[in-house]
This record gives C-alpha cells, structure tokens and sequence, in this order.
C-alpha cells in the first residue's frame, strides 16, 4: 500500500489533486490519500505513517511549505516531494529539500496529469526497490534500500549503515555507551551491489557501495554523504563507471519538465 500525503489549505485545491492522483495510478486500490489543511498536521501524522510521496503547497497559513519541507527532511530524508503550489517560480531555498516535481496549480489538466503520472511512476519504481536481509544481535532485519546509506565490506562479509530517520522507524537505539549495534549481510559486497546497482546506488571503491540519495557533495577524488561523519574516497580504476551512475541518477531525480503556463 503506497501512502499519498496531500498538505494544501485549500480544500478545493486538494480535492482537485486528489482527483488526478486517483486518475493517474494504474491501481488506485494500492494507495491510501490522506489530506491535511497544514504543515503541523502533516509533520505530526510522519511520525506515525511512512509516507510515499508528500504533495506539499508553498504558500499556507501557519508555517508555509517550505519550512514544512525542511521540517520533512529532518524526519524523513526518503520520501518524495513534490510541491503543488500557484506561484510562479520556485525559490533557490525550496530546492534545499531536493523536490522530485513543481506543479504549478494553473496549468492545464493534461500537463499536469503528466507531471502528477512522472512522480507517481517514481513512486512505484522505488517502491519496487529490493528488500535486503540483514542480521542484527541475531535477530533478523529486512531492510529497505532506501534506509541504506552505505554498505561497507566487514570481515568476512559487510556491515549496513542505515539512515538516522530509518533508525527511528525500526526502533534501533544505541546501548549503554552509546553505540549502535551492528548490521551485516552475510553476502560479499559485489553481490549486494548487483541488487542495488539499478536502484540508485554507486560503487565508488573496492571496500563500500553509496546509496546517491544521500550524496551531500562529490569531487574526483572524495564524496561526502549525509549524516556521515568521514569523508570516502573514490577509487580511480571505479571513477568512470561511478561518475557515469552518478551523472544518471541526478538527471532522473532533477529531470526538466516542459512547462510552459498554458
């Protein structure tokens, strides 16, 4: 079941987008909409729903909706943003929160079926992203690739580092002096990353695979990942096909649109 947040103060406005979203699911039985009026409503219901994709209004009372984005982020660094707004142009500062999609709420129904369709499809395809089977104090743990920041060879097998959100959300806390316990897959590396490889993740050197959602900036020589405190290394025999993945990945996630206000 794919969870669908609409935050917009007007409900006609949400009425409207609801209608598209409903029109433009191939399965409207395998999703669940849920509407809020305000961003407080909506960071308060994160904590209890795992959304898929967040329609987000820029300008509405209370805290507007970039804030509210910047706020999503801080719980949620996975889940799709697409704002659905009357202004005209985005500011540089709601691209801070890496939205998937601008909807401008003026455009014609068939532009913006085919807008609401693209992050729709987005959705779907990451939500057919494999499940990995982890081991954590010999408890099993299935793992989403999303939640997966980088995977690291370990030993004789590897050790998964997962997001502080997805922490939250499997309830996984550190122990008395505050370290966390460890996760690995009983698989080599280059197993792994032939499961994830189409899936939005690089394999920038010998000992780990990246998952490039969490890319905060990247040189020819090193890449920095969110909430990560050291800095990796990229492999100069790995650079190109690495760099090639990369080059990919950002065209898809800041794909340009056609719109032209008619």
């Amino acid at each position: 079941m794919f969870e669908i947040a609409i935050c917009d103060d007007n409900a006609q406005d949400r009425k409207r987008l609801s209608e598209r979203i409903r029109k433009n699911i191939p399965e409207a039985e395998k999703i669940r909409i849920h509407e809020f009026d305000c961003g407080i409503s909506l960071l308060g219901a994160i904590k209890d729903i795992r959304f898929s994709i967040i329609f987000l209004d820029v300008q509405m009372k209370g805290i507007d909706g970039e804030e509210t984005a910047i706020r999503i982020r801080a719980l949620d660094n996975n889940v799709i943003l697409v704002f659905y707004t009357g202004f005209v142009e985005p500011s540089p500062r709601s691209f801070e929160v890496q939205p998937y999609r601008y909807i401008m709420k003026n455009m014609t129904e068939k532009i913006m079926d085919r807008y609401i369709k693209d992050a729709l499809n987005k959705m779907i395809e990451i939500g057919q992203a494999p499940f990995l089977t982890a081991n954590m104090n010999r408890e099993r743990l299935f793992l989403r690739a999303d939640d997966i920041v980088y995977i690291e060879k370990y030993k004789k097998n590897t050790r998964v580092h997962i997001s502080e959100n997805s922490l939250r959300i499997y309830g996984i806390k550190p122990d008395e002096n505050g370290e966390l316990p460890d996760i690995r897959i009983p698989e080599k590396l280059e197993k792994i990353y032939e499961k994830l490889k189409d899936h939005g993740f690089g394999y920038p050197h010998d000992s780990y695979i990246i998952n490039l959602k969490y890319l905060v900036y990247c040189t020819s020589k090193i890449l920095k990942l969110k909430d990560v405190e050291n800095t990796f290394q990229i492999a100069r025999s790995k650079a190109s096909e690495f760099n090639s993945l990369k080059e990919t990945f950002m065209l898809s996630k800041y794909k340009e649109g056609d719109y032209n206000g008619k």
